[in-house]
C-alpha cells in the first residue's frame, strides 16, 4: 500500500483503496394524491419484483388547517380494513380519524371509492 505522511497525518493513494460494492436493492411503488383546502391524501402501494403488490396500501394524511405549514399534522394509515370502514360508514372506523368537517370526511370517502375502484383497496 502507498501512503505518505503530512504533518502527522497519513494519507494512502485513492486507487489503492478497496472499494465496498454497493447492492441496491429498490422498491417499486406507484401513488395517487388529492387535496382540498383542508387535507392532502396520498395513497401509495409497494409492488414485488413479479408486479404483484405487497400487503395493502398506505395513505399519508397531512392536516393542513394550520396557517403555519410547519404545523401540519402528517399520519400515516396502513389497515385496508379500517379504511373500508370509513368507506362503508362504519361507526368505530370514524373514532379513529382526525376531526373532520363532513365535508372533508366526504372527500376522503370520495378517494377511497377511487382506489376502490382501480383494486387498490
Amino acid at each position: 500500500m502507498e501512503r505518505i505522511e503530512i504533518n502527522g497525518v497519513w494519507y494512502v493513494k485513492e486507487d489503492t483503496i478497496q472499494k465496498e460494492s454497493t447492492i441496491l436493492e429498490p422498491t417499486h411503488f406507484e401513488g395517487y394524491s388529492v387535496e382540498n383546502d383542508d387535507f392532502i391524501f396520498e395513497a401509495t402501494i409497494i409492488f414485488k419484483d413479479d408486479g404483484t403488490p405487497y400487503y395493502g396500501i398506505t395513505i399519508e394524511c397531512t392536516d393542513k388547517r394550520f396557517p403555519d405549514r410547519n404545523n401540519w399534522k402528517v399520519e400515516h394509515w396502513d389497515n385496508d380494513n379500517w379504511l373500508r370502514g370509513i368507506l362503508n360508514n362504519n361507526p368505530d372506523s370514524w373514532k379513529e380519524l382526525p376531526e373532520m368537517s363532513s365535508g372533508d370526511i366526504h372527500f376522503l370517502q370520495t378517494f377511497l371509492q377511487y382506489l376502490k375502484d382501480k383494486e387498490w383497496l
